[in-house]
């Protein structure tokens, strides 16, 4: 779990450099916990051992959802592109509904086309960020308007790792990565990040990570 505890380390570090200066948020982000924790899920989700250090380790702040029974997320901006919602533990199950689960009425079944052991456990403009459970590292994928889901990471430190990229990158950008005029991101951000991102993920993720996050 080295890789992962550096890359976490790293992304909160990087998350809350960002949002001390350009965010748009309060008390809606990930942090790591005070106490560590143990078995916070629903026990009908598969949880990896990296997620389960995730969990254990990180809180997904919701200070709005305090005292409701509105759905927690944590919010994760890439400057001024993109918001992740990263779901918190506890929720998990709720956030499987649409995916894996179909409700219908008052019932609930699982998708016959879902596999049971892809998680979600974020999602950007509705489009779900997924975790393969039952893979080593805990790849991540990610769909958007309804197609298949494509890696882009081969393992979850990977992906913290290059959300810390972005968000370090977009920090350097003042948070401004569209263009006031187009709404298309700016040319010099992807400049900046794709050879970043290439010491880390394949071509084919970080083109893919870029098209979900609606960067390219």
């Amino acid at each position: 779990m080295k890789q992962l505890s550096e890359a976490l380390a790293r992304f909160v570090q990087q998350q809350n450099l960002y949002n001390a200066a350009y965010g748009l948020f309060q008390d809606h982000d990930i942090q790591p916990r005070m106490e560590n924790i143990t078995d916070c899920w629903d026990n009908r989700i598969p949880i990896s051992p990296e997620l389960e250090y995730l969990y254990s380790h990180y809180e997904m702040i919701d200070a709005k959802t305090a005292g409701t029974h509105k759905l927690k997320n944590a919010a994760v901006e890439v400057g001024d592109a993109a918001v992740l919602f990263f779901v918190a533990p506890e929720h998990l199950y709720r956030q499987q509904l649409g995916y894996r689960f179909i409700t219908s009425g008052e019932l609930v079944h699982e998708s016959s086309s879902w596999p049971s052991h892809h998680v979600v456990i974020a999602t950007f403009n509705d489009d779900p960020l997924i975790v393969d459970t039952s893979a080593l590292g805990s790849p991540v994928y990610a769909a958007f308007e309804g197609g298949a889901a494509q890696q882009v990471a081969d393992s979850l430190a990977n992906f913290f790792t290059a959300l810390s990229i972005l968000i370090e990158a977009a920090c350097t950008f003042k948070g401004e990565l569209k263009d006031e005029e187009t709404y298309e991101t700016k040319p010099e951000y992807i400049e900046h990040v794709k050879p970043l991102l290439h010491h880390l993920l394949s071509e084919n993720q970080t083109t893919y990570l870029l098209e979900y996050l609606s960067l390219c």
